[in-house]
């Protein structure tokens, strides 16, 4: 019983590695080609390109640029990409969707990837990722630089408001922009 529990650990783990080295092939492809004509649009929003000071928050900007397809009428997010500085914390952020099946009926590819990289008041770098299959996460995997070296953690599926976007407030913003 043992050695069945072992080898079907140890087949999970292949099928995941050959699923992750997947989509990190797809998000290089993507990330190849953003500068490309007629490859993926782009649309990005700018808030607060004047630097105002907000109520009970003080300095904040923020970009989102989204990355997308478009084929006979229909339009699919492809990669999101945001930045933006919040008082005394930044944050970078990028959220990568798989393209939609065949025949496309106007159905949004699933989520494939999440990366958000921040630095915290002290200046302390941290960054998480997470690689997911079928909506079911296969991976994660954090580091935080501190002064007296580099500390790797597991990070948890983040939650809704664990940083400034997550991938379902992301795409919701989307279609409210192109639908």
């Amino acid at each position: 019983m043992k050695t069945l529990i072992v080898v079907v650990l140890v087949v999970s783990c292949v099928i995941h590695a050959d699923e992750i080295d997947d989509i990190r092939e797809y998000y290089n492809e993507v990330k190849e080609h953003l500068d490309d004509e007629c490859v993926l649009y782009r649309t990005t929003v700018s808030i607060n390109t004047e630097d105002g000071s907000y109520p009970a928050l003080g300095h904040y900007q923020e970009e989102i640029t989204f990355y997308w397809g478009c084929e006979a009428g229909y339009e699919w997010l492809v990669l999101v990409v945001w930045s933006g500085e919040f008082a005394t914390h930044r944050e970078y952020g990028e959220v990568l969707f798989s393209a939609p099946e065949e025949p496309w009926e106007g159905d949004t590819g699933e989520l494939l990837f999440e990366f958000v990289s921040s630095y915290n008041s002290d200046g302390m770098p941290s960054e998480s990722r997470w690689w997911y299959a079928g909506g079911e996460l296969l991976q994660s995997s954090g580091q935080t630089d501190y002064p007296s070296g580099v500390i790797e953690f597991t990070p948890d599926i983040p939650g809704e408001y664990d940083y400034a976007h997550n991938p379902a407030e992301l795409l919701e913003m989307f279609n409210s922009i192109h639908n």
